[in-house]
């Protein structure tokens, strides 16, 4: 069965996001805690590893801008991404129009609908959702604190759940179970978690959401073999190399994030289309992934006109991750083999610069330098 996760997002605009969360912290800092808040939930949703991740957008006509804001978030999912604008009504009928979206795009799918406000949704509690419609439920959900609910799950299309529901009071979710149970639908919880609508509920999980640790990763000849003076241009042609998956777990075990930044102009010169290299780098999460990590977000140069990135040893790529995922660039790492990956991680202001010795001469000297990527946990655990 498909996995699908249905997440409920709102453009962030000052005023029509968080407006509870604003009449105690201001409405610029609540926008603030609105976008790291995202950035949080889509994290975990990648490492719960859906098929499909289904967006529901407001509102409808900023859906260009919607796409680019999330595009850091979903630029390292490599399955696949629907768009679903949100329809005019109250939330019930919002939420009741997006699911029937999804079950007519992936009939019969384990869909679980989630908004933003919950941000402590690991990979385990969508597993162990999965494993509850496996086991005969017709119906998850996840409880909060306040009497709603930050998750609900199902197997079909239940208009029941989402009709004559008293939406944001202390009974909205007893009123879903009653009416699910009077249709004759089983009925599961998972363990409670908070929403963040409150100052007080904010300060128990800003901690979790800014100063992020982050290893930035040069691509070919460090997290796969060197093409030479060549483009790696066809995922057959990709090959891991020693030591990465490993790493690459060893990361996402410590909560540290790990980003790719990669030049490949490949794509700029014709020999390659955006789908090739799309193609590349879902074999490599793929492969990352087996192992028990992979990339949290990819930023790549391709020397297109309309590429949003610049080339090394330019730092844009790192400080655009560092304000999509609020990285502490003074705590973050740069793993390279060339020249440029090292002037990049300085030029960034990083806490220093990893040389992977290879094929390309040294100019500028690196704050560490390994013989290959075998070594990479070693020193990462000293740095880290």
């Amino acid at each position: 069965m498909k996995r699908v996760v249905l997440v409920f997002v709102k453009f962030p605009e000052e005023g029509r996001v968080k407006t509870r969360l604003a009449g105690g912290i201001g409405g610029e800092a609540a926008l603030l805690a609105y976008r790291q808040m995202v950035a949080g939930v889509f994290s975990r949703i990648s490492c719960s590893e859906p098929d499909v991740i289904a967006i529901a957008f407001d509102p409808v006509e900023k859906r260009t801008a919607v796409k680019e804001w999330l595009q850091p978030c979903l630029s390292a999912f490599s399955g696949e991404v629907l768009w679903i604008p949100q329809v005019d009504g109250d939330l019930g009928s919002r939420l009741e129009a997006a699911t029937v979206s999804v079950f007519e795009r992936f009939p019969g799918a384990y869909l679980s609908v989630i908004g933003t406000d919950c941000v402590h949704l690991d990979a385990s509690l969508f597993e162990s959702t999965h494993e509850k419609l496996e086991s005969g439920a017709d119906v998850v959900f996840g409880p909060t604190e306040d009497g709603g609910y930050y998750l609900v799950a199902m197997k079909d299309s239940q208009p029941v759940l989402f009709r004559d529901i008293p939406w944001s009071a202390e009974n909205t979710l007893e009123t879903c179970i009653s009416a699910a149970e009077s249709a004759g639908l089983s009925v599961v919880q998972l363990p409670s978690r908070i929403d963040v609508d409150t100052e007080a509920e904010w300060k128990q999980v800003k901690g979790e959401l800014s100063g992020h640790r982050c290893v930035f990763f040069d691509r070919d000849g460090v997290v796969n073999r060197s093409p030479g003076s060549g483009y790696v241009l066809r995922h057959e042609d990709f090959h891991l190399n020693p030591g990465i998956p490993e790493a690459l777990a060893w990361l996402r075990r410590k909560g540290i994030l790990a980003i790719l930044v990669t030049s490949q102009k490949g794509v700029g010169k014709g020999l390659m289309t955006e789908a090739d290299l799309g193609a590349i780098h879902r074999k490599m999460q793929d492969e990352l992934r087996l192992a028990g990590g992979a990339f949290d977000a990819i930023y790549a140069y391709t020397g297109t006109i309309d590429c949003p990135h610049l080339p090394k040893p330019d730092p844009e790529m790192i400080h655009s991750a560092a304000e999509s995922f609020f990285i502490d660039l003074r705590q973050s790492w740069m793993i390279g083999d060339a020249d440029r990956d090292i002037e990049m991680g300085k030029a960034a202001g990083l806490a220093g610069t990893i040389r992977i010795l290879g094929e390309k001469p040294v100019g500028t000297p690196a704050d560490h330098t390994l013989s290959g990527t075998g070594e990479i946990i070693k020193i990462l655990e000293k740095l880290l």
